[in-house]
């Protein structure tokens, strides 16, 4: 064998190994981002998530609260690097108005009651004010 033909068999098995670790890594990841879209979509993930908005606005969902209603940004979902998952919600589909929250996974699957909504736009924070004082 030429020391030509030797090297292009060397790179093409180190392209064929790269090719498969991405593949590999790029099929983990879709696997992960669908697990926690499906946890996100999930009737426990709902019910935490408007018991979080109840805590902020306590008419919240009813036609006396400021939060009439709420959805999800599916493309702000991601990891959080401690562990769960991080997510927008827009409210009263305005832009403006919006509530980031935490779902915590633990071991088995199941959500932790602990999270909820971790924090709100100030627009929001202005129109929840005006409703107490007024």
């Amino acid at each position: 064998m030429t020391k030509r033909k030797f090297i292009v068999t060397g790179v093409g098995i180190v392209l064929v190994i790269i090719l498969g670790i991405g593949g590999k890594v790029y099929m983990d990841n879709k696997r992960f981002n669908g697990e926690m879209m499906s946890v996100v979509k999930s009737g426990q993930a709902k019910h935490i998530i408007e018991e979080g908005l109840k805590n902020i606005d306590s008419n919240a969902l009813t036609p006396e609260g400021v939060i009439k209603s709420y959805d999800i940004d599916y493309e702000s979902i991601e990891h959080n690097p401690m562990g769960g998952i991080n997510g927008k919600l827009y409210i009263n589909n305005t832009k403006n108005l919006y509530a980031t929250f935490i779902l915590d996974v633990d071991s088995e699957g199941n959500l932790n009651r602990n999270h909820g909504i971790s924090s709100y736009s100030s627009e929001l924070d202005n129109m929840l004010k005006e409703k107490n004082i007024g």
